[in-house]
Protein backbone atom coordinates (compact mmCIF):
# COMPACT_ATOMS: atom_id res chain seq x y z
CA UNK A 1 0.00 0.00 0.00
CA UNK A 2 1.95 3.18 -1.12
CA UNK A 3 0.54 6.30 -1.26
CA UNK A 4 1.61 9.17 -3.71
CA UNK A 5 0.78 12.92 -3.27
CA UNK A 6 -1.03 14.99 -4.97
CA UNK A 7 1.15 17.82 -7.04
CA UNK A 8 -0.78 20.86 -8.01
CA UNK A 9 -2.66 21.28 -11.27
CA UNK A 10 -1.56 24.97 -11.79
CA UNK A 11 1.45 27.01 -11.49
CA UNK A 12 2.67 30.48 -10.83
CA UNK A 13 5.47 32.28 -12.07
CA UNK A 14 7.81 34.24 -9.50
CA UNK A 15 9.80 36.81 -10.06
CA UNK A 16 13.44 36.22 -8.27
CA UNK A 17 13.33 39.89 -6.90
CA UNK A 18 10.75 39.39 -4.79
CA UNK A 19 11.62 40.68 -1.08
CA UNK A 20 13.29 38.37 1.16
CA UNK A 21 10.78 37.66 3.70
CA UNK A 22 8.46 36.74 1.12
CA UNK A 23 11.02 34.65 -0.72
CA UNK A 24 11.01 32.64 2.58
CA UNK A 25 7.21 32.26 3.40
CA UNK A 26 7.04 31.30 0.25
CA UNK A 27 7.96 27.83 0.82
CA UNK A 28 4.97 27.21 2.04
CA UNK A 29 3.09 27.97 -1.57
CA UNK A 30 3.53 24.57 -3.03
CA UNK A 31 1.52 21.69 -3.55
CA UNK A 32 3.49 18.74 -1.83
CA UNK A 33 2.28 18.79 1.78
CA UNK A 34 -1.29 19.13 2.73
CA UNK A 35 -2.76 18.57 -1.06
CA UNK A 36 -5.80 16.76 -0.20
CA UNK A 37 -8.56 16.69 -3.62
CA UNK A 38 -7.83 18.88 -6.82
CA UNK A 39 -9.64 21.90 -8.31
CA UNK A 40 -9.67 22.79 -12.22
CA UNK A 41 -12.59 23.83 -14.27
CA UNK A 42 -12.58 20.78 -16.81
CA UNK A 43 -12.38 17.53 -14.52
CA UNK A 44 -15.03 14.83 -14.13
CA UNK A 45 -15.99 14.56 -10.34
CA UNK A 46 -16.88 17.65 -8.67
CA UNK A 47 -17.49 19.74 -6.03
CA UNK A 48 -14.18 21.79 -5.40
CA UNK A 49 -14.83 25.07 -2.96
CA UNK A 50 -14.70 28.01 -5.11
CA UNK A 51 -13.95 26.74 -8.91
CA UNK A 52 -16.65 27.24 -11.47
CA UNK A 53 -18.09 25.22 -14.03
CA UNK A 54 -18.65 26.36 -17.69
CA UNK A 55 -21.85 23.81 -18.29
CA UNK A 56 -24.22 22.97 -15.62
CA UNK A 57 -25.18 19.02 -14.89
CA UNK A 58 -27.74 18.09 -16.96
CA UNK A 59 -29.48 15.48 -14.83
CA UNK A 60 -29.32 11.65 -13.80
CA UNK A 61 -28.42 10.67 -17.04
CA UNK A 62 -25.25 13.52 -17.37
CA UNK A 63 -22.03 11.28 -18.92
CA UNK A 64 -19.96 13.34 -16.50
CA UNK A 65 -21.68 11.19 -13.56
CA UNK A 66 -19.55 8.65 -15.13
CA UNK A 67 -15.83 9.41 -13.87
CA UNK A 68 -13.80 6.52 -14.68
CA UNK A 69 -12.90 4.52 -17.52
CA UNK A 70 -13.05 0.69 -17.64
CA UNK A 71 -9.81 -0.56 -15.67
CA UNK A 72 -8.00 -2.84 -14.89
CA UNK A 73 -5.79 -3.06 -11.74
CA UNK A 74 -3.43 -4.22 -9.86
CA UNK A 75 -3.84 -5.13 -5.95
CA UNK A 76 -1.41 -3.00 -3.60
CA UNK A 77 0.73 -4.65 -1.72
CA UNK A 78 -2.01 -4.29 1.52
CA UNK A 79 -4.71 -5.74 -0.34
CA UNK A 80 -2.46 -8.65 -1.02
CA UNK A 81 -1.16 -9.23 2.08
CA UNK A 82 -4.94 -8.84 3.04
CA UNK A 83 -6.07 -11.31 0.28
CA UNK A 84 -3.80 -13.49 2.33
CA UNK A 85 -5.71 -12.57 5.39
CA UNK A 86 -8.54 -13.45 3.99
CA UNK A 87 -7.75 -16.86 2.14
CA UNK A 88 -5.63 -18.07 4.98
CA UNK A 89 -5.25 -16.68 8.16
CA UNK A 90 -4.09 -13.24 10.13
CA UNK A 91 -0.74 -15.32 11.74
CA UNK A 92 0.49 -16.11 7.94
CA UNK A 93 -0.49 -12.20 6.73
CA UNK A 94 1.35 -10.79 9.46
CA UNK A 95 4.32 -13.45 9.01
CA UNK A 96 4.65 -12.10 5.80
CA UNK A 97 4.92 -8.40 6.68
CA UNK A 98 7.44 -9.34 9.61
CA UNK A 99 9.64 -11.77 7.30
CA UNK A 100 10.28 -9.09 4.66
CA UNK A 101 9.31 -11.16 2.00
CA UNK A 102 6.96 -8.86 1.03
CA UNK A 103 7.34 -5.07 2.56
CA UNK A 104 4.76 -2.59 2.62
CA UNK A 105 5.41 1.22 2.84
CA UNK A 106 4.87 1.96 6.48
CA UNK A 107 2.50 4.40 7.64
CA UNK A 108 4.49 7.11 8.16
CA UNK A 109 5.32 7.35 4.32
CA UNK A 110 2.38 6.97 2.98
CA UNK A 111 0.07 9.56 1.65
CA UNK A 112 -4.08 10.37 0.68
CA UNK A 113 -5.57 8.95 -1.49
CA UNK A 114 -4.61 5.21 -0.11
CA UNK A 115 -3.79 3.53 -4.00
CA UNK A 116 -2.41 6.84 -5.76
CA UNK A 117 1.02 6.34 -7.57
CA UNK A 118 0.62 2.46 -7.08
CA UNK A 119 2.78 0.54 -9.10
CA UNK A 120 0.63 -0.55 -12.65
CA UNK A 121 2.59 -3.17 -14.05
CA UNK A 122 4.52 -6.14 -13.26
CA UNK A 123 8.33 -6.27 -14.21
CA UNK A 124 11.55 -8.01 -13.26
CA UNK A 125 11.87 -6.23 -9.90
CA UNK A 126 8.13 -6.72 -8.64
CA UNK A 127 7.99 -10.33 -9.87
CA UNK A 128 10.50 -11.62 -7.05
CA UNK A 129 8.36 -10.60 -4.14
CA UNK A 130 4.73 -11.54 -5.54
CA UNK A 131 6.87 -14.98 -6.22
CA UNK A 132 8.18 -15.10 -2.16
CA UNK A 133 5.19 -14.13 -1.14
CA UNK A 134 3.37 -16.70 -3.04
CA UNK A 135 6.16 -19.38 -1.73
CA UNK A 136 5.60 -18.27 1.67
CA UNK A 137 2.08 -18.77 1.68
CA UNK A 138 2.22 -22.24 0.01
CA UNK A 139 4.95 -23.41 2.20
CA UNK A 140 2.37 -22.37 5.17
CA UNK A 141 -0.55 -23.95 3.87
CA UNK A 142 1.87 -27.34 3.12
CA UNK A 143 2.85 -27.07 7.23
CA UNK A 144 -0.65 -26.24 8.63
CA UNK A 145 -2.54 -28.36 6.15
CA UNK A 146 -4.94 -29.76 9.01
CA UNK A 147 -5.93 -26.24 10.20
CA UNK A 148 -6.08 -23.97 7.39
CA UNK A 149 -8.10 -26.65 5.23
CA UNK A 150 -10.30 -27.92 7.89
CA UNK A 151 -9.59 -31.36 6.41
CA UNK A 152 -9.77 -33.53 9.77
CA UNK A 153 -7.80 -36.13 7.15
CA UNK A 154 -5.41 -35.68 4.22
CA UNK A 155 -7.36 -36.75 1.19
CA UNK A 156 -7.66 -35.81 -2.61
CA UNK A 157 -11.29 -35.20 -2.16
CA UNK A 158 -11.11 -32.75 0.57
CA UNK A 159 -7.92 -30.52 -0.72
CA UNK A 160 -9.42 -30.49 -4.04
CA UNK A 161 -12.82 -29.15 -2.34
CA UNK A 162 -10.86 -26.60 -0.26
CA UNK A 163 -8.99 -25.35 -3.44
CA UNK A 164 -11.79 -24.55 -5.54
CA UNK A 165 -13.63 -22.45 -2.73
CA UNK A 166 -10.43 -20.81 -2.30
CA UNK A 167 -10.16 -20.36 -5.92
CA UNK A 168 -13.32 -18.54 -5.84
CA UNK A 169 -12.45 -16.68 -2.90
CA UNK A 170 -9.51 -15.17 -4.39
CA UNK A 171 -10.98 -14.67 -7.70
CA UNK A 172 -13.53 -12.50 -5.74
CA UNK A 173 -16.30 -14.42 -8.07
CA UNK A 174 -17.56 -17.87 -8.87
CA UNK A 175 -15.63 -19.87 -10.87
CA UNK A 176 -15.99 -20.81 -14.42
CA UNK A 177 -16.72 -24.46 -15.06
CA UNK A 178 -13.33 -24.42 -17.13
CA UNK A 179 -11.78 -22.23 -14.69
CA UNK A 180 -12.74 -25.28 -12.07
CA UNK A 181 -11.31 -28.19 -14.13
CA UNK A 182 -8.26 -26.48 -15.20
CA UNK A 183 -7.45 -26.20 -10.94
CA UNK A 184 -8.54 -29.66 -10.16
CA UNK A 185 -6.06 -30.66 -12.93
CA UNK A 186 -3.36 -28.57 -11.62
CA UNK A 187 -3.43 -30.40 -8.49
CA UNK A 188 -3.75 -33.55 -9.64
CA UNK A 189 -0.62 -32.98 -12.13
CA UNK A 190 1.08 -31.72 -9.34
CA UNK A 191 0.64 -34.66 -6.96
CA UNK A 192 1.85 -36.97 -9.67
CA UNK A 193 3.50 -36.42 -12.68
CA UNK A 194 6.21 -37.24 -15.00
CA UNK A 195 9.25 -35.65 -15.12
CA UNK A 196 12.37 -36.63 -17.25
CA UNK A 197 11.23 -39.67 -17.45
CA UNK A 198 10.75 -40.48 -13.74
CA UNK A 199 7.62 -40.62 -11.92
CA UNK A 200 7.53 -37.54 -9.46
CA UNK A 201 4.78 -38.12 -6.35
CA UNK A 202 3.86 -35.68 -3.68
CA UNK A 203 1.55 -35.90 -0.56
CA UNK A 204 -1.84 -34.49 -0.28
CA UNK A 205 -0.48 -31.79 1.92
CA UNK A 206 2.72 -30.37 -0.09
CA UNK A 207 -0.13 -30.48 -3.69
CA UNK A 208 -2.11 -28.51 -2.15
CA UNK A 209 0.85 -25.78 -1.01
CA UNK A 210 1.87 -26.17 -4.49
CA UNK A 211 -1.68 -25.18 -5.92
CA UNK A 212 -1.52 -22.67 -3.41
CA UNK A 213 1.63 -21.08 -4.64
CA UNK A 214 -0.13 -21.39 -8.24
CA UNK A 215 -2.77 -19.41 -6.90
CA UNK A 216 -1.09 -16.74 -5.68
CA UNK A 217 0.44 -15.83 -8.61
CA UNK A 218 -2.44 -16.07 -10.81
CA UNK A 219 -3.41 -12.65 -12.63
CA UNK A 220 -7.04 -13.22 -11.42
CA UNK A 221 -5.94 -12.62 -7.91
CA UNK A 222 -3.74 -10.09 -8.47
CA UNK A 223 -5.57 -7.97 -10.88
CA UNK A 224 -9.17 -6.18 -10.37
CA UNK A 225 -11.16 -6.46 -13.77
CA UNK A 226 -14.19 -4.30 -14.83
CA UNK A 227 -15.64 -6.06 -18.05
CA UNK A 228 -18.84 -4.98 -16.62
CA UNK A 229 -22.49 -6.16 -17.26
CA UNK A 230 -25.85 -5.16 -18.24
CA UNK A 231 -27.21 -1.75 -17.34
CA UNK A 232 -30.15 -2.70 -15.24
CA UNK A 233 -30.70 1.06 -13.40
CA UNK A 234 -31.19 3.91 -15.21
CA UNK A 235 -28.29 6.48 -14.92
CA UNK A 236 -25.87 7.75 -17.62
CA UNK A 237 -24.52 5.84 -20.49
CA UNK A 238 -21.73 3.68 -19.56
CA UNK A 239 -20.35 0.12 -18.85
CA UNK A 240 -22.20 -0.90 -15.14
CA UNK A 241 -20.10 -3.22 -13.05
CA UNK A 242 -21.11 -6.80 -13.02
CA UNK A 243 -22.37 -7.62 -8.91
CA UNK A 244 -19.18 -9.40 -8.79
CA UNK A 245 -17.12 -6.34 -9.36
CA UNK A 246 -18.91 -4.18 -7.32
CA UNK A 247 -18.64 -6.63 -4.27
CA UNK A 248 -14.54 -5.72 -4.86
CA UNK A 249 -15.12 -2.36 -5.64
CA UNK A 250 -17.05 -1.57 -1.88
CA UNK A 251 -15.13 -4.06 -0.23
CA UNK A 252 -11.68 -2.95 -1.26
CA UNK A 253 -12.57 0.89 -0.66
CA UNK A 254 -14.33 0.40 2.86
CA UNK A 255 -12.00 -2.36 4.03
CA UNK A 256 -8.86 -2.48 2.13
CA UNK A 257 -9.83 -6.52 1.71
CA UNK A 258 -11.56 -8.92 -0.68
CA UNK A 259 -15.20 -9.51 -0.46
CA UNK A 260 -16.07 -11.25 2.66
CA UNK A 261 -18.46 -14.57 2.23
CA UNK A 262 -21.62 -12.60 2.85
CA UNK A 263 -20.88 -10.04 0.16
CA UNK A 264 -19.65 -13.05 -2.10
CA UNK A 265 -22.87 -15.24 -1.55
CA UNK A 266 -24.67 -11.66 -2.34
CA UNK A 267 -22.52 -11.03 -5.78
CA UNK A 268 -23.26 -14.68 -7.38
CA UNK A 269 -26.83 -14.82 -6.55
CA UNK A 270 -27.37 -11.45 -8.55
CA UNK A 271 -28.89 -9.70 -4.77
CA UNK A 272 -25.94 -7.10 -4.52
CA UNK A 273 -27.13 -4.31 -6.01
CA UNK A 274 -30.45 -4.43 -4.85
CA UNK A 275 -29.35 -4.54 -0.97
CA UNK A 276 -26.18 -2.46 -1.09
CA UNK A 277 -27.05 -0.20 1.50
CA UNK A 278 -27.91 -2.89 3.74
CA UNK A 279 -24.51 -4.34 2.92
CA UNK A 280 -22.56 -0.86 3.27
CA UNK A 281 -24.23 -0.70 6.81
CA UNK A 282 -23.13 -4.25 7.81
CA UNK A 283 -19.50 -3.53 6.25
CA UNK A 284 -19.06 -0.10 8.63
CA UNK A 285 -19.84 -1.82 11.59
CA UNK A 286 -16.82 -4.21 11.74
CA UNK A 287 -13.85 -3.26 13.15
CA UNK A 288 -11.96 -4.22 9.85
CA UNK A 289 -13.83 -1.79 8.21
CA UNK A 290 -13.59 1.11 11.15
CA UNK A 291 -9.61 0.47 11.76
CA UNK A 292 -9.14 1.02 7.88
CA UNK A 293 -11.39 4.07 7.34
CA UNK A 294 -9.66 5.76 10.31
CA UNK A 295 -5.92 5.22 9.24
CA UNK A 296 -7.85 7.12 5.72
CA UNK A 297 -8.52 9.59 8.07
CA UNK A 298 -5.21 9.90 9.54
CA UNK A 299 -3.44 9.83 6.26
CA UNK A 300 -6.07 12.82 5.16
CA UNK A 301 -5.26 14.71 7.95
CA UNK A 302 -1.67 13.81 7.56
CA UNK A 303 -1.49 12.53 11.31
CA UNK A 304 0.60 9.40 9.90
CA UNK A 305 3.43 11.79 9.21
CA UNK A 306 3.88 12.45 13.03
CA UNK A 307 6.79 10.35 13.99
CA UNK A 308 8.60 12.02 10.99
CA UNK A 309 8.33 15.65 12.00
CA UNK A 310 11.89 17.00 12.50
CA UNK A 311 11.55 18.77 16.09
CA UNK A 312 14.38 19.95 18.12
CA UNK A 313 14.19 17.74 20.99
CA UNK A 314 16.88 20.31 23.22
CA UNK A 315 13.67 22.88 22.45
CA UNK A 316 11.16 20.47 22.50
CA UNK A 317 12.01 17.99 24.84
CA UNK A 318 8.60 16.30 26.17
CA UNK A 319 8.42 15.33 22.06
CA UNK A 320 9.60 11.95 22.39
CA UNK A 321 8.58 8.23 21.24
CA UNK A 322 6.64 8.26 24.35
CA UNK A 323 4.27 11.58 23.74
CA UNK A 324 4.33 10.43 19.80
CA UNK A 325 2.57 7.23 20.94
CA UNK A 326 0.30 8.91 23.20
CA UNK A 327 -0.29 11.82 20.75
CA UNK A 328 -1.03 8.91 18.56
CA UNK A 329 -3.96 7.28 20.82
CA UNK A 330 -6.07 10.52 21.55
CA UNK A 331 -6.17 11.18 18.15
CA UNK A 332 -7.21 7.40 17.35
CA UNK A 333 -9.65 7.49 20.07
CA UNK A 334 -10.99 11.03 19.01
CA UNK A 335 -11.42 9.60 15.55
CA UNK A 336 -13.02 6.20 16.41
CA UNK A 337 -15.61 8.45 18.61
CA UNK A 338 -16.31 11.02 15.80
CA UNK A 339 -16.65 8.62 12.85
CA UNK A 340 -18.67 6.01 14.59
CA UNK A 341 -20.65 7.50 16.87
CA UNK A 342 -20.91 11.58 16.51
CA UNK A 343 -22.18 14.35 13.43
CA UNK A 344 -19.54 14.30 10.84
CA UNK A 345 -19.67 18.15 11.93
CA UNK A 346 -18.29 16.40 15.18
CA UNK A 347 -14.93 16.42 13.14
CA UNK A 348 -14.35 20.62 13.71
CA UNK A 349 -16.76 21.12 16.84
CA UNK A 350 -16.26 18.24 19.39
CA UNK A 351 -14.29 18.90 22.85
CA UNK A 352 -13.43 15.32 23.68
CA UNK A 353 -9.81 14.37 24.13
CA UNK A 354 -8.62 11.35 25.40
CA UNK A 355 -5.80 11.59 27.48
CA UNK A 356 -3.39 10.02 29.69
CA UNK A 357 -1.20 11.43 32.90
CA UNK A 358 1.34 12.48 30.52
CA UNK A 359 -0.80 14.09 28.09
CA UNK A 360 -3.22 15.70 30.83
CA UNK A 361 -0.33 17.52 32.44
CA UNK A 362 2.37 18.35 29.58
CA UNK A 363 0.07 19.17 26.72
CA UNK A 364 -3.53 20.16 27.55
CA UNK A 365 -2.51 21.22 30.78
CA UNK A 366 -5.75 20.11 32.61
CA UNK A 367 -5.63 17.95 35.83
CA UNK A 368 -5.58 14.26 35.20
CA UNK A 369 -8.37 12.74 35.39
CA UNK A 370 -10.05 9.74 37.58
CA UNK A 371 -8.19 6.40 36.02
CA UNK A 372 -6.04 7.92 33.68
CA UNK A 373 -2.08 6.35 33.76
CA UNK A 374 0.37 6.54 31.65
CA UNK A 375 -1.24 3.80 29.96
CA UNK A 376 -4.81 3.96 30.16
CA UNK A 377 -6.60 7.21 28.23
CA UNK A 378 -9.69 8.64 29.56
CA UNK A 379 -12.16 10.79 27.85
CA UNK A 380 -12.27 14.42 29.03
CA UNK A 381 -13.82 17.50 27.40
CA UNK A 382 -11.73 20.43 26.97
CA UNK A 383 -12.30 24.17 27.20
CA UNK A 384 -14.73 25.27 24.87
CA UNK A 385 -13.28 28.66 24.06
CA UNK A 386 -9.76 26.57 22.93
CA UNK A 387 -10.58 23.66 21.46
CA UNK A 388 -12.49 22.76 18.40
CA UNK A 389 -12.14 19.26 16.81
CA UNK A 390 -9.19 17.80 14.92
CA UNK A 391 -8.32 21.26 13.72
CA UNK A 392 -6.78 22.05 17.67
CA UNK A 393 -5.85 18.04 18.34
CA UNK A 394 -2.24 17.63 19.02
CA UNK A 395 -1.51 15.23 16.95
CA UNK A 396 -2.73 17.35 13.90
CA UNK A 397 -1.07 20.47 15.17
CA UNK A 398 2.28 18.82 15.75
CA UNK A 399 2.27 16.73 12.34
CA UNK A 400 2.62 20.27 10.81
CA UNK A 401 5.38 21.33 13.31
CA UNK A 402 8.60 22.91 12.63
CA UNK A 403 12.17 22.13 14.00
CA UNK A 404 12.16 25.38 16.46
CA UNK A 405 8.71 25.67 16.57
CA UNK A 406 8.59 28.71 14.18
CA UNK A 407 6.80 30.33 11.20
CA UNK A 408 3.85 28.05 11.73
CA UNK A 409 1.26 29.90 10.32
CA UNK A 410 2.41 28.50 7.00
CA UNK A 411 2.54 24.90 7.25
CA UNK A 412 -0.91 24.75 9.44
CA UNK A 413 -2.58 27.04 6.78
CA UNK A 414 -1.75 25.01 3.72
CA UNK A 415 -2.89 22.09 5.77
CA UNK A 416 -6.51 23.37 6.62
CA UNK A 417 -6.80 24.83 3.14
CA UNK A 418 -6.38 21.34 1.66
CA UNK A 419 -8.32 19.39 4.47
CA UNK A 420 -11.15 21.40 4.88
CA UNK A 421 -11.92 23.27 1.49
CA UNK A 422 -10.09 20.93 -1.08
CA UNK A 423 -7.90 23.86 -2.65
CA UNK A 424 -4.70 23.53 -3.77
CA UNK A 425 -1.84 25.77 -3.69
CA UNK A 426 0.46 27.07 -6.53
CA UNK A 427 3.90 25.77 -6.53
CA UNK A 428 6.90 28.67 -6.83
CA UNK A 429 10.40 28.01 -8.06
CA UNK A 430 12.20 27.46 -5.30
CA UNK A 431 15.60 27.10 -7.43
CA UNK A 432 15.21 31.06 -8.07
CA UNK A 433 14.32 32.48 -4.98
CA UNK A 434 16.77 30.06 -2.35
CA UNK A 435 18.93 32.55 -1.90
CA UNK A 436 16.11 35.08 -0.53
CA UNK A 437 14.96 32.23 1.59
CA UNK A 438 17.82 31.64 3.45
CA UNK A 439 18.37 35.41 3.62
CA UNK A 440 14.78 35.75 5.23
CA UNK A 441 15.20 32.81 7.61
CA UNK A 442 16.52 35.24 10.65
CA UNK A 443 12.93 37.52 10.64
CA UNK A 444 10.97 34.32 11.54
CA UNK A 445 12.54 34.46 14.79
CA UNK A 446 11.59 37.90 15.68
CA UNK A 447 8.09 38.81 14.19
CA UNK A 448 4.34 37.64 15.79
CA UNK A 449 2.19 35.69 13.57
CA UNK A 450 0.15 38.82 12.56
CA UNK A 451 3.46 40.73 11.86
CA UNK A 452 4.53 37.96 9.09
CA UNK A 453 1.27 37.95 7.70
CA UNK A 454 1.42 41.78 7.26
CA UNK A 455 4.51 41.81 5.31
CA UNK A 456 3.51 38.93 3.11
CA UNK A 457 0.21 41.14 2.64
CA UNK A 458 2.43 43.96 1.53
CA UNK A 459 3.70 42.50 -1.52
CA UNK A 460 1.01 41.13 -4.35
CA UNK A 461 3.42 38.52 -5.18
CA UNK A 462 3.54 36.94 -2.07
CA UNK A 463 -0.46 37.73 -1.11
CA UNK A 464 -1.57 35.95 -4.03
CA UNK A 465 -0.39 32.71 -3.02
CA UNK A 466 -0.41 33.19 0.84
CA UNK A 467 -3.24 35.17 1.06
CA UNK A 468 -5.28 32.27 0.55
CA UNK A 469 -4.18 30.28 3.21
CA UNK A 470 -2.25 32.67 5.89
CA UNK A 471 -5.40 33.58 7.65
CA UNK A 472 -6.23 29.07 8.58
CA UNK A 473 -2.72 29.64 9.73
CA UNK A 474 -2.98 32.71 12.04
CA UNK A 475 -5.95 31.08 14.33
CA UNK A 476 -3.76 28.63 14.90
CA UNK A 477 -1.24 30.81 16.43
CA UNK A 478 -3.03 30.04 20.02
CA UNK A 479 -1.22 26.99 20.41
CA UNK A 480 2.72 26.01 19.66
CA UNK A 481 4.61 23.10 18.62
CA UNK A 482 3.47 20.17 20.49
CA UNK A 483 -0.18 21.96 20.54
CA UNK A 484 0.20 23.51 23.83
CA UNK A 485 -2.83 26.59 24.09
CA UNK A 486 -1.15 29.75 25.00
CA UNK A 487 -1.74 33.18 24.86
CA UNK A 488 1.51 34.40 24.40
CA UNK A 489 5.19 33.99 21.90
CA UNK A 490 6.93 32.95 25.14
CA UNK A 491 10.20 32.84 22.73
CA UNK A 492 9.95 36.28 21.45
CA UNK A 493 11.21 39.42 23.86
CA UNK A 494 8.58 41.06 25.74
CA UNK A 495 6.66 38.13 25.44
CA UNK A 496 3.75 39.50 23.07
CA UNK A 497 0.39 38.45 23.00
CA UNK A 498 -1.19 36.12 20.70
CA UNK A 499 -3.95 38.22 18.09
CA UNK A 500 -5.46 35.53 16.06
CA UNK A 501 -8.00 37.59 14.56
CA UNK A 502 -8.27 37.51 10.94
CA UNK A 503 -10.57 37.99 7.62
CA UNK A 504 -11.11 34.51 6.00
CA UNK A 505 -11.04 34.46 2.02
CA UNK A 506 -14.22 34.64 -0.16
CA UNK A 507 -14.37 30.93 -0.70
CA UNK A 508 -15.64 31.34 3.38
CA UNK A 509 -17.42 34.71 3.23
CA UNK A 510 -14.87 36.95 4.28
CA UNK A 511 -15.66 36.79 7.84
CA UNK A 512 -13.64 37.87 10.42
CA UNK A 513 -12.46 35.41 13.24
CA UNK A 514 -10.46 35.16 16.35
CA UNK A 515 -9.49 31.59 16.74
CA UNK A 516 -9.53 28.36 15.98
CA UNK A 517 -13.07 27.65 17.62
CA UNK A 518 -14.92 30.62 15.19
CA UNK A 519 -12.86 28.75 12.18
CA UNK A 520 -14.68 25.24 13.01
CA UNK A 521 -17.70 27.10 13.10
CA UNK A 522 -17.51 29.13 9.83
CA UNK A 523 -16.38 25.58 7.93
CA UNK A 524 -19.47 23.92 9.35
CA UNK A 525 -21.81 26.44 9.03
CA UNK A 526 -20.55 26.85 4.95
CA UNK A 527 -21.07 24.11 2.74
CA UNK A 528 -17.59 24.01 1.96
CA UNK A 529 -16.64 21.57 4.23
CA UNK A 530 -19.36 19.12 3.40
CA UNK A 531 -18.55 19.58 0.28
CA UNK A 532 -14.82 18.64 0.80
CA UNK A 533 -15.43 15.85 2.75
CA UNK A 534 -17.48 14.99 -0.45
CA UNK A 535 -14.82 15.36 -2.98
CA UNK A 536 -12.30 13.73 -1.08
CA UNK A 537 -13.87 10.65 -0.02
CA UNK A 538 -15.04 9.87 -3.82
CA UNK A 539 -11.59 10.63 -4.64
CA UNK A 540 -10.35 8.01 -2.50
CA UNK A 541 -12.82 5.66 -3.38
CA UNK A 542 -11.96 6.17 -6.81
CA UNK A 543 -8.06 6.27 -6.42
CA UNK A 544 -7.12 3.62 -9.20
CA UNK A 545 -7.71 5.58 -11.81
CA UNK A 546 -4.59 6.12 -14.29
CA UNK A 547 -4.74 9.49 -13.32
CA UNK A 548 -6.25 11.81 -11.03
CA UNK A 549 -9.41 13.48 -11.32
CA UNK A 550 -10.43 16.75 -10.99
CA UNK A 551 -13.19 18.10 -9.24
CA UNK A 552 -14.84 21.36 -10.37
CA UNK A 553 -18.25 21.99 -9.07
CA UNK A 554 -19.13 25.16 -7.36
CA UNK A 555 -20.64 24.25 -3.21
CA UNK A 556 -24.16 24.93 -5.16
CA UNK A 557 -24.09 23.28 -7.69
CA UNK A 558 -26.01 19.56 -8.30
CA UNK A 559 -25.82 16.74 -10.15
CA UNK A 560 -22.43 15.62 -11.02
CA UNK A 561 -20.27 13.41 -9.10
CA UNK A 562 -19.41 14.56 -6.29
CA UNK A 563 -22.24 17.36 -5.81
CA UNK A 564 -24.17 14.29 -6.65
CA UNK A 565 -22.82 12.53 -3.76
CA UNK A 566 -23.47 15.97 -1.77
CA UNK A 567 -27.34 15.59 -2.87
CA UNK A 568 -27.83 12.04 -1.77
CA UNK A 569 -26.11 12.59 1.29
CA UNK A 570 -27.74 16.00 2.33
CA UNK A 571 -31.25 14.64 1.44
CA UNK A 572 -30.52 11.08 3.70
CA UNK A 573 -31.32 11.31 8.02
CA UNK A 574 -27.84 10.17 8.57
CA UNK A 575 -25.04 13.31 8.66
CA UNK A 576 -22.36 11.05 9.81
CA UNK A 577 -19.60 10.15 8.34
CA UNK A 578 -20.72 6.63 7.43
CA UNK A 579 -23.86 8.82 5.97
CA UNK A 580 -21.00 10.31 3.85
CA UNK A 581 -19.76 6.86 2.72
CA UNK A 582 -22.90 4.63 1.94
CA UNK A 583 -24.01 7.99 -0.52
CA UNK A 584 -20.66 7.70 -2.40
CA UNK A 585 -21.44 3.93 -2.30
CA UNK A 586 -25.10 5.08 -4.45
CA UNK A 587 -23.44 7.40 -6.81
CA UNK A 588 -23.27 6.85 -10.45
CA UNK A 589 -19.55 7.07 -10.46
CA UNK A 590 -19.41 4.50 -8.00
CA UNK A 591 -20.60 1.77 -10.13
CA UNK A 592 -20.64 3.11 -13.78
CA UNK A 593 -17.62 3.31 -16.16
CA UNK A 594 -16.67 4.72 -19.33
CA UNK A 595 -16.36 2.52 -22.20
CA UNK A 596 -12.91 1.91 -22.71
CA UNK A 597 -12.15 3.24 -26.72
Amino acid sequence: MRYARQHSLFSVRWLSAALPLCAALAMGCHGKVGDVGMSGTGGNIGLGGAAGMDVPCSGASDPRLAVASQRIMLLTKAEVVNTVRYLVDDTEATALVNSGAFQITSFTEQHFPPADGEETNINPTSILPLANLAEHVGNYVTMNFAAVTKCTTATDSCAQTYLNALAAKAYRRALTADESQRFTALYTTLKSQVVNNYLVTTTVEQATGYSVFALMMSPQLMWRWEHGGTQTTSGPAGVYLTDAELASQLSFFLTDRPPDDMLLAAANAGTLRANLASHVSRILQTPTARAWLRDVMELYFLINQLPAVPIDGAKFPAFDNGMIASMFTDVEMFLDKVLWTGQLNDLLTSKSAFVNTRLATDIYKIPTPGGATLDNFVEVQLPADQRAGILTNPAFLTSRGRSDGLGLVIPRGKTVKAAFLCLPTAAPDLSKIGPQVEAAKAQFATLTGQEQVAERAKVPLCKECHGTFDSYGLVLEFFDNLGIYRTNYAELMNMPAIDGHTTLPDVLGGATVNNAVELATNLTTSPTFTNCMATSMLQFAMTELASPVQLPLPPTQSGCAAADVVQKYQSGSAKTFSGLLTAITQSPAFVVRKAAP
